[in-house]
């Protein structure tokens, strides 16, 4: 495989990426430099940039004396992550929701537009990931603080994205999942701050059950 000199490291972690996702490396399996290296055929160096990335990202942990794996998700940890995720994406958008303006309303519309004519022709969730991360960073578009926003969205990618990426296309049907996006879309354009924050939180939960009830 022929990767470009002048990217070597973010080609090399966006390969990682997919095979984490794939599940060719599942959770906890040993991320060894010298085998990357032989099958990309480049150094050790761009390799170990990117693992270096992989590791702040939360995809892949390092350890004295036992090198680095793909990060090992207990069920704990799971629901912590999606329950860290919801708290902070609540906060965010019942922080900023007085501020929305028209527009702002008009673009969750057209997300929502978008997600309900994409449910319609997908046969599993593959399809529908794009639309989910529009929809959620849609939610915070008001919201001043990108820490947290970058924060909120990382607390649940690393887990849908990648790490359990094939068992969150089985959690819900096309359809139910873009009612479930519907539904909260709905008192966003109410306003309604204590609702929204109550969904948030109750959206996230079910997604972590789901996924450790797998």
């Amino acid at each position: 495989m022929l990767l470009k000199k002048e990217t070597y490291s973010s080609q090399v972690a966006q390969i990682i990426r997919r095979m984490i996702r794939d599940g060719e490396l599942s959770q906890g399996f040993p991320v060894k430099e010298p085998q990357l290296a032989a099958r990309l055929s480049i150094s050790r160096a761009p390799i170990r940039e990117a693992l270096q990335e992989l590791t702040y990202e939360g995809l892949v942990t390092s350890e004295p004396q036992k090198g680095k794996r793909v990060r090992l998700l207990t069920d704990k940890d799971i629901l912590d992550s999606y329950a860290v995720g919801a708290i902070l994406e609540a906060a965010g958008v019942t922080d900023s929701l007085a501020e929305w303006t028209a527009e702002d309303m008009a673009r969750l519309h057209a997300v929502v537009a978008d997600m309900r004519q994409a449910s319609a022709n997908a046969t599993d969730l593959s399809s529908m990931m794009q639309h989910d991360d529009c929809f959620h960073s849609t939610l915070l578009q008001r919201c001043n603080n990108h820490r947290l926003v970058e924060m909120a969205r990382r607390s649940c990618v690393t887990i849908s994205k990648f790490l359990c990426y094939k068992k969150w296309l089985t959690l819900f049907s096309p359809k139910g999942f873009y009612e479930r996006h519907a539904e909260i879309a709905e008192v966003v354009y109410q306003k309604n701050i204590p609702i929204v924050g109550k969904m948030l939180r109750d959206h996230y939960r079910e997604i972590g059950e789901r996924i450790i009830a797998k």
